[in-house]
C-alpha cells in the first residue's frame, strides 16, 4: 500500500486546526451531531463538519461566536448564497 507524503504545514495552519478541532469537539459535546440549521442529526456519510460564520478570508475567527455545526448540504445552501 502507497502512504500520502505528510504535508508541511506552517505554525500558523497549525494553530488554525487545533483551533478548529477543539471548537468542533466543544460543540459537539454541547449540541451532538446535530446540525445546526437543519436539526438533523447526521451520523451517515456526509457527517457534521465546523462552519464559520464569517470566513476567515473576510475577517471571521475561529471561536464559539463564529462557527457552528452543518451537514455537508446545509453548508453546501450556503455556500451558493454566499458566492
Amino acid at each position: 500500500m502507497k502512504r500520502s507524503p505528510i504535508r508541511q504545514v506552517s505554525a500558523k495552519q497549525a494553530i488554525e486546526i487545533a483551533a478548529r478541532c477543539r471548537v468542533k469537539r466543544e460543540l459537539i459535546e454541547q449540541h451532538g451531531e446535530v446540525c445546526q440549521t437543519c436539526n438533523n442529526e447526521h451520523k451517515d456519510w456526509r457527517g457534521i463538519s465546523l462552519s464559520h460564520i464569517i470566513a476567515l478570508s473576510r475577517g471571521g475567527e475561529t471561536n464559539w461566536d463564529n462557527c457552528i455545526l452543518e451537514c455537508y448540504p446545509c453548508h453546501e445552501k450556503f455556500e451558493k448564497k454566499e458566492g
